[in-house]
């Protein structure tokens, strides 16, 4: 097997590994084990929102950069320290200190992971991607998500079931242990995998000249297209963290689904994603990422839409809002880094993405600390705004339905126009 082809093999492992650990410390996973912690719905939705703020780590990206320096070798050193963090969560309920103390630990430990890994994401990204050619990077990335989605839906089902097992025969505590060497395991197997990856080809001569923090700043102020690239960050992350964060407390609270349940719900979405996945990326790979992303927030629209509806008394509207949410997320992730193909100069591609997660990462978090808000107000005011009974999640997903339609204006009007890079275009 050459070399590239048996990193894109170790490519599509460390993806599902790196999802693995990823399902069991966001949404109502993570919601569970902060109530073990004994925090509120609304500082559960904010620590949620961590991973949005820690994205301006991915400023500092361009920084690690140095002639002769192997960036392979940082990559896996800081994604080992970036997963044992994360290990680390399912331990921290339960260590025999005070309570602040705990909130505290388990803050620094959820930052700092997801600041590693968002330092090393531009890098990585760009490394393991090298190895792909550029006419199949949609096809390529629909094989490694569907991998990754069936072997997480399963993950997430046995973890899941684990959990609610232990809790049903009192002995909760033990299950939150049992996943923490769990994430132990698979950490140690990412690190293996990421070691089966070969070198960036002429990693040395394409380190770029200006690696500072400034540059990244300088590129945004220079570059038009990278501020309306910036721009679609911006909204989308408004969207996402004024909603999202605060659904898992919604999932096992209020709507009382188990986690067993939630794991069954996961399985549908992977599913659902993993068949629309190849279509998606064939979408990509032809008629640009534009045009993709546009179709998923047209979804991801009528997604919120439901999920304004959604109430205990109409639970399991969320099982709509998610299918959808399975289908729109077949293209928005992928969407948005691509674009920087389709449109930039690839010799700055990891300064640009760079920039534009960690800026809109910045405001991400400021939405969700917004959303916070709204749902310790109309928690506080006995689930009620302005005298009408409602749910901190059906305002906030409301508010997310204003802000992605305010998008779909914003990529007709602005982004369809731009032009394509010509090699891209003419794919």
């Amino acid at each position: 097997m050459d070399k590239a082809g048996r990193t894109r093999r170790a490519y599509i492992v460390e993806a599902l590994l790196e999802y693995m650990i990823a399902l069991l410390v966001i949404d109502a996973f993570l919601a569970a084990i902060l109530k073990q912690v004994g925090v509120s719905d609304a500082v559960t939705g904010i620590v949620s929102s961590f991973i949005s703020f820690a994205c301006v780590a991915q400023l500092f990206s361009a920084s690690l950069v140095r002639r002769g320096r192997s960036m392979r070798k940082m990559i896996l050193i800081l994604d080992l320290i970036n997963q044992l963090m994360f290990t680390s969560l399912y331990l921290t309920p339960f260590l025999p200190i005070p309570q602040g103390v705990k909130v505290g630990l388990f803050v620094v430990l959820i930052l700092g992971a997801y600041l590693i890994l968002n330092t090393t994401f531009p890098l990585k990204y760009k490394w393991l991607n090298s190895f792909v050619n550029p006419g199949e990077r949609g096809r390529f990335t629909a094989r490694k998500e569907i991998v990754s989605l069936i072997g997480g839906m399963v993950f997430s089902l046995a973890m899941g079931c684990l959990v609610d097992h232990f809790k049903a025969i009192g002995q909760e505590r033990t299950g939150f242990i049992l996943c923490g060497v769990t994430l132990f395991v698979v950490a140690i197997l990412h690190f293996v995998s990421l070691l089966l990856c070969s070198e960036a080809p002429e990693e040395a001569e394409s380190a770029p000249k200006d690696t500072s923090l400034s540059a990244a700043f300088r590129l945004i102020a220079k570059s038009p297209d990278v501020r309306r690239l910036l721009v679609i960050d911006v909204l989308w992350k408004i969207a996402s963290y004024i909603s999202t964060p605060y659904y898992g407390t919604y999932l096992i609270g209020e709507l009382g689904f188990s986690l067993t349940f939630v794991s069954i719900l996961h399985i549908a979405y992977s599913l659902v994603r993993a068949v629309f996945s190849p279509w998606f990326g064939r979408i990509g790979d032809r008629r640009g990422w534009a045009s993709l992303l546009t179709l998923g927030l047209v979804i991801i629209a009528a997604g919120y839409l439901v999920n304004t509806f959604t109430t205990p008394a109409h639970r399991y509207l969320y099982v709509v809002y998610y299918t959808l949410y399975a289908v729109a997320m077949a293209s928005v992730n992928t969407s948005l880094c691509n674009m920087n193909y389709d449109y930039l100069d690839e010799a700055v591609f990891s300064e640009a993405l760079g920039a534009r997660n960690a800026i809109s990462g910045v405001i991400g978090f400021l939405a969700s600390l917004l959303g916070g808000v709204i749902v310790g107000a109309i928690q506080g005011a006995g689930n009620r705004l302005f005298g009408i009974p409602v749910y901190a999640q059906q305002v906030n997903s409301l508010i997310a339905l204003v802000v992605v339609l305010a998008l779909i204006v914003y990529m007709h009007t602005v982004i369809r126009r731009m032009p394509r890079r010509a090699e891209n275009a003419s794919r």
